[in-house]
C-alpha cells in the first residue's frame, strides 16, 4: 500500500561566521609647530566605525574608518594639545564555512581597537592601531523535508516540537545628536581638548507602519584643559537621553533588538551667559532587527508495524532557537606600580584603559572575563609644571551577571576612569567595566527527508528480551520489531522514559 507522505519546504535561517583577523591601520598627521620644537606624545587612543559590508562568494568585504585622537605637546611642553585624523581601511574575511545557496539577510561586520601607539617625529605625528575584525552573515535556507505522513494503525512516528526563531525585518539609520552641557566653574575649563561616548539603547517603540522608535542614552567622558594650580588637566562626565527614527524593511515579528553605536563625537568649550559651557554633538548608527518566534512539529522518524517497510533518510540541522543582545557593566579598581626610573608621582592628572579579552569561560550564572588591561597614567611629579606619562600593562578579571555565552561576539571598554596616587610610585584607577555580547543561539533537530517503502524483512515472532545498548532509545527496540511503541510501554511499566544501556525490555511479536 502506498503510504501518502506530507512534505513541507520551511525556511531556517543560518548563521555563518567569517574568520576573524588581525589588521593594522596607519596615518600620519602634521604638527602645527617648528620642525626644530620638542614634541611630546601623552596619550593616543582610536575608534573604529564601520561603512558596512559586502557577502561576495565565499567572504566578507570589511570597510571602515579609524578616528585617532592624541593628546601631545610641542614647544612648550607643560601645555597640553589635541589633535584628531582619520585613516580608512578595507580588509576581506574568508567564511569558516561554504555560504553555498540562499539569500544573505543581514550582514554584522564588528571591529574593536586593540591597541594603540603613537610617535612624535620630525614635525609629525606617526600612528598605529591594532584592529581585530570579525563578520557574521545570516542566510536564508529553504530546507525540504517530510513535514507528517497519514494516520494509519500500521504505522508509527516519532515527532518533536521545537523552537525556531527567523530574521523577518531589519533597517539603520544615522542621527547627529547635539547637547550643551555647563561646566563648573571649580574646574577651571580654559579649553576642552576631545572625548568619547558610548550609547546604550534602553526601549523600542514599533508602529503597524514599519516605523519604530528606539531611545537610550549617551554617556561621554570629556577632558579639559584647565587654569586650576597644580591640576591643568581634568575629567568630567555628562550623559544624555537620544531618540532615533529607524524605518523597519520587513515585517515588525514577535521581537524587536537594537544597537546604537557611536561613530563620530566632536566638542567644543566656550563661554556662556552663566560660564563655560561644552558643545556636544555625537553622530549615531542604530541598526534594528526583528525577529519571529515559532515552534513547529518536525517527523523525526516512521515505521510501520506490518506489510511494506519503510527507509528512512534523516538529517541533522542547526536551528536558530534564539538570540543575545546584552549590555552589563561591572566595577573595578586597578593597582598600578609606575615603571622602574619613572619620576615620583605627585598629583594623578587623567587615567585611560583599554581592556583586552583574553579568556571567558560561562560560571554558573555569571560570565567570567579575563583579560590584560592597557593603561595609561598621567601626572604630575613634585618639581616640574610639565606632565608625565606612562604606559602599563595589567591582568584584571572581571564576572557579568549576564545571558552572554564566551562564544558570543564580546566586546570590553571602560568609562569613568578616576585616578589617584597612593604614594610617588604607585597609583590606582577606578573605572566601569562594561560588556556588550551579541550572538544567536542554536538547537540540533532531526528532520526527515526521504522515506522510500521497501519489501519487508522476515521478522522474529513470539516474545523477545532484548537488553538496551549504548545510545539506543525504546523507539529503536520497537523500530527493529516492528512493534507498536506503547506496546512496550504496556509490557514494561517500570521501564521509564529514558532507560540506561544495559536494561532488560521485553517485546511480543505477533
Amino acid at each position: 500500500m502506498d503510504t501518502e507522505w506530507i512534505r513541507e519546504n520551511m525556511e531556517t535561517e543560518q548563521i555563518i561566521a567569517a574568520k576573524p583577523a588581525q589588521i593594522s591601520v596607519e596615518a600620519e598627521a602634521a604638527l602645527p609647530g617648528g620642525l626644530r620644537e620638542e614634541a611630546r606624545v601623552y596619550y593616543a587612543d582610536a575608534a573604529a566605525a564601520l561603512s558596512g559590508g559586502e557577502l561576495a562568494g565565499n567572504r566578507i568585504n570589511v570597510d571602515g574608518r579609524i578616528t585617532f585622537h592624541v593628546l601631545y605637546a610641542q614647544g612648550d611642553l607643560a601645555k597640553v594639545n589635541a589633535l584628531e585624523t582619520t585613516a580608512d581601511f578595507s580588509q576581506t574575511l574568508a567564511l569558516k564555512e561554504d555560504g553555498g545557496p540562499g539569500a544573505p539577510i543581514r550582514l554584522q561586520p564588528r571591529a574593536q581597537v586593540q591597541h594603540v601607539s603613537a610617535k612624535a617625529f620630525n614635525g609629525r605625528l606617526l600612528l598605529q592601531a591594532i584592529v581585530n575584525l570579525s563578520a557574521d552573515a545570516a542566510v536564508n535556507r529553504t530546507l525540504s523535508l517530510i513535514k507528517d505522513v497519514e494516520e494509519r494503525p500500521d504505522i508509527q512516528k516519532l515527532t518533536k516540537t521545537v523552537s525556531i526563531q527567523r530574521t523577518v525585518g531589519e533597517g539603520e539609520s544615522q542621527a547627529l545628536v547635539k547637547e550643551e552641557f555647563e561646566l563648573s566653574d571649580v574646574l577651571g575649563v580654559k579649553d576642552t581638548l576631545f572625548a568619547s561616548a558610548q550609547a546604550q539603547a534602553e526601549d523600542i517603540l514599533g508602529g503597524a507602519d514599519g516605523q519604530a522608535t528606539v531611545t537610550g542614552t549617551v554617556t561621554i567622558d570629556a577632558f579639559h584643559v584647565s587654569s586650576l594650580p597644580g591640576r591643568p588637566l581634568v575629567y568630567t562626565r555628562h550623559t544624555m537621553p537620544y531618540e532615533q527614527q529607524v524605518l523597519l524593511s520587513g515585517a515588525l515579528g514577535t521581537a524587536l533588538a537594537a544597537q546604537t553605536a557611536v561613530r563620530d563625537v566632536a566638542v567644543l568649550s566656550q563661554d556662556g551667559e552663566n560660564g563655560k559651557i561644552m558643545r556636544a554633538e555625537i553622530q549615531l548608527s542604530t541598526a534594528l532587527t526583528a525577529v519571529e518566534d515559532s515552534e513547529t512539529t518536525l517527523l523525526q522518524d516512521v515505521f510501520t508495524t506490518q506489510g511494506s517497510a519503510v527507509e528512512t533518510r534523516r538529517q541533522q540541522v542547526l536551528l536558530r532557537s534564539g538570540a543575545v543582545n546584552e549590555t552589563a557593566a561591572e566595577s573595578g579598581r586597578l593597582s598600578l606600580t609606575l615603571p622602574e626610573g619613572s619620576p615620583r608621582m605627585k598629583t594623578a592628572l587623567l587615567g585611560f584603559l583599554r581592556p583586552v579579552l583574553i579568556h571567558a569561560e560561562r560560571q554558573k550564572d555569571k560570565l567570567s572575563v579575563d583579560g590584560v588591561m592597557d593603561a595609561t597614567l598621567i601626572y604630575l611629579t613634585d618639581d616640574s609644571e610639565i606632565p608625565v606619562s606612562v604606559q602599563m600593562e595589567e591582568p584584571f578579571h572581571a564576572a557579568f551577571s549576564t545571558q552572554a555565552l564566551p562564544e558570543d561576539h564580546l566586546a570590553l571598554s571602560c568609562a569613568q576612569v578616576e585616578p589617584s596616587a597612593v604614594t610617588g610610585d604607585r597609583a590606582e584607577m577606578k573605572y566601569i567595566l562594561y560588556l556588550q555580547a551579541d550572538g544567536v543561539r542554536r538547537k540540533e533537530a532531526e528532520v526527515l527527508t526521504e522515506a522510500v517503502e521497501s519489501p519487508a524483512p522476515d521478522m522474529e515472532k513470539g516474545i523477545i528480551l532484548y537488553y538496551l545498548q549504548p545510545g539506543e532509545t525504546v523507539w529503536d527496540i520497537a523500530k527493529r520489531y516492528r512493534v507498536p511503541l506503547e506496546e512496550i510501554t504496556h509490557l514494561n511499566p517500570g521501564l521509564g522514559a529514558d532507560p540506561a544501556p544495559g536494561a532488560a525490555v521485553l517485546t511480543f511479536k505477533r
